[in-house]
């Protein structure tokens, strides 16, 4: 069997290393996008014993539409086809209420948090439709479905990033492609989080598991675009893990 190609943007990041490295790992092609070339380089170093030539980072900043699609054309010249697209991307924004949020910052957290993922559906996505095949997910943190004071604005960013693959979802009805989000309720145990990692908290390669699982269709609830994950008791019970 030809090997499965995906796209992971934010895959330089702690968790989206994770998820290359578990794709990379099950004999997969993997895509990173990056605009900094030494992110880049310490990602490939990083899986230098399992990439082998399946692992390709892209210089691309994802806010510019036209490296996007430069990326999308150079990942089918080579692929032909694109399985699975795997977003998990944006900043944040917090220690400020609603109301003393100036204007330069909300515009700056919009594009950030909004218009990168429009702009990524507006390429990725729409191949997708175009082969008629494939698997769009999308990463939130907690933030999406909890109200906190200060951290409003990542709340509002996160739901509506929740939104948008909801929305996708019902668009994608009667075709072969499946649209995901995927909200992590526990923290996840990034390297840059240092000594602050408690045991109940889900590593990467776990969620990035999931994220495998969801394409391959071997986790509950498949008919459902929202997926949630509670804790990491949940996740390892559903992954079947020890």
């Amino acid at each position: 069997m030809a090997a499965k190609t995906a796209l992971i943007a934010g895959g330089t990041g702690g968790l989206g290393e994770g998820i290359v490295r578990v794709l990379l790992e099950s004999g997969w092609n993997v895509w990173v996008p990056t605009r900094e070339a030494e992110a880049g380089d310490r990602l490939a170093s990083r899986l230098a014993a399992v990439a082998e030539d399946r692992l390709h980072v892209f210089k691309a900043d994802l806010s510019v539409p036209a490296e996007l699609e430069a990326l999308r054309h150079q990942v089918i010249s080579v692929h032909k086809a694109l399985d699975l697209v795997v977003v998990s991307v944006g900043s944040s924004y917090y220690g400020y209420s609603l109301h003393k949020i100036d204007l330069v910052a909300w515009n700056k957290l919009l594009s950030e948090n909004l218009a990168t993922h429009f702009h990524l559906q507006q390429s990725f996505l729409s191949q997708l439709h175009a082969q008629n095949s494939g698997t769009y997910i999308t990463l939130t943190g907690p933030e999406a479905d909890f109200a906190h004071p200060e951290t409003g604005l990542m709340s509002i960013m996160a739901a509506a990033q929740k939104m948008m693959a909801r929305v996708e979802a019902l668009e994608c009805s009667g075709t072969n492609v499946k649209v995901y989000s995927v909200t992590s309720k526990t923290p996840i145990a990034t390297r840059a989080r240092g000594e602050q990692i408690a045991s109940d908290w889900l590593t990467p390669g776990e969620l990035a598991k999931y994220v495998k699982s969801l394409y391959d269709g071997t986790v509950p609830g498949l008919q459902d675009p929202m997926h949630v994950i509670e804790s990491r008791d949940q996740l390892r019970k559903l992954l079947k893990l020890k």
